[in-house]
């Protein structure tokens, strides 16, 4: 009776073959639900405990549901911390002529594969791959819902930027020991013939005076040669454990002259001390080194330049965030930044960041860099 076979029985003609049949009925009806309910529980999990972010959306593509993935990734790539139920999905998308085009294809077609976009709050962009389809009513005159499965492509195009930053560089190394080996031969036989025109021109003082000029110009290309090639390819690290705020602060006082001459404002923002670790301080140094010269100098022409130096854990990982409020850059100087010889500064080689990048590399770490014309610019460098 507790399974329900009073359902089945007419209380006036209870027989054993009425009886008999209530309580088979009852049985199969139990299994069913059984059934029902773990392959829901089964689902549920699948939906809840997915690491692929999902969402249900009902008619007017607000959401109604959605698991702990969805929400682990709209907190670390867009910051969103207000309350989802309810909010519109459209609201998160960037660009409206992607919402026309999702509402088009889902009209079309009754569902979408594979659509690329890109959803943003106020401060972050997160670009996704969405597949949504109609969820099966349960009623009649249930309303439409959907489902969305989402996957991040943000960290896939990361990694596939950083990869192509370290194929550029490879092969700029390459070409580096090319020519490095193609003008020192020449240049060796220079030196060489220049040292016995000396022998010969010794009581010629205007002979000498190009003998000194060749010289000196002939040192300037070996020395750029040996630049070239200790950028393409740094020596190896000598890791060593030591606090990474005193390499911080190393690379600081070294640009502190350099700061008093232009009255730059330093702001340290040093969320915690005696960070500890294995790096190799002095190629550390240097990398931090070429990001201050470079952000000093980017404020030159600011009324009221500010540094802001911060240092941090996140995710378990040291940051070091650099800011300044100078001239920034564009996006074609981004993409061309730790290419060996670009540079935008006069007289410079361009081969300072091209080291940084290599240096931070070698010690496993990442770089980053965001930046606005005539608004400044933000390196973090994770190590």
């Amino acid at each position: 009776m507790a399974k329900g076979a009073s359902d089945f029985l007419i209380k006036k003609e209870i027989r054993v073959d009425t009886l008999e049949r209530a309580m088979r009925y009852a049985i199969e009806r139990y299994h069913q639900q059984r059934h029902i309910r773990s392959h829901e529980k089964r689902y549920r999990s699948l939906f809840e405990l997915s690491l692929e972010p999902f969402l249900v959306l009902d008619h007017e593509f607000n959401i109604t549901e959605f698991n702990a993935a969805f929400v682990e990734f709209i907190q670390d790539k867009m910051n969103l911390n207000n309350q989802l139920i309810g909010t519109s999905f459209h609201a998160l998308i960037k660009y409206d002529f992607d919402v026309t085009s999702l509402k088009d294809r889902l009209k079309k077609d009754g569902y979408i594969k594979g659509f690329k976009t890109t959803l943003a709050d106020k401060n972050n962009d997160a670009v996704v791959v969405l597949s949504i389809a109609h969820l099966p009513a349960n009623e009649p005159d249930e309303e439409v819902a959907y489902h969305v499965a989402l996957s991040d492509l943000t960290t896939i195009m990361e990694q596939q930027s950083e990869l192509k930053k370290a194929e550029k560089l490879n092969m700029s190394g390459r070409m580096a020991r090319m020519i490095a080996h193609e003008v020192r031969n020449p240049l060796t036989n220079i030196n060489l013939a220049l040292g016995e025109l000396a022998a010969v021109t010794k009581e010629n003082e205007e002979a000498q005076l190009f003998e000194k000029m060749i010289d000196r110009n002939s040192s300037r290309i070996a020395d750029l040669i040996d630049e070239l090639l200790k950028s393409a390819r740094p020596p190896e690290l000598e890791k060593i454990p030591f606090l990474l705020d005193d390499i911080v602060e190393a690379a600081l006082h070294f640009c502190k002259d350099r700061m008093e001459l232009l009255d730059v404002q330093l702001n340290k923002q040093f969320d915690i001390t005696e960070v500890e670790g294995e790096w190799d301080p002095d190629k550390l140094k240097i990398a931090l080194v070429n990001i201050f010269i470079n952000a000093i100098e980017a404020m030159t022409d600011v009324s009221h330049p500010i540094l802001t130096v911060t240092l941090q854990i996140e995710d378990d990982q040291p940051l070091i965030s650099i800011q300044d409020n100078g001239k920034g850059m564009s996006t074609e100087t981004i993409n061309n930044l730790y290419d060996p010889f670009f540079t935008k500064r006069k007289n410079g080689l361009g081969l300072g960041m091209t080291a940084t990048f290599n240096i931070i590399q070698m010690h496993k770490g990442k770089i980053y860099v965001d930046s606005e014309v005539d608004k400044g610019t933000v390196f973090k460098i994770y190590v």
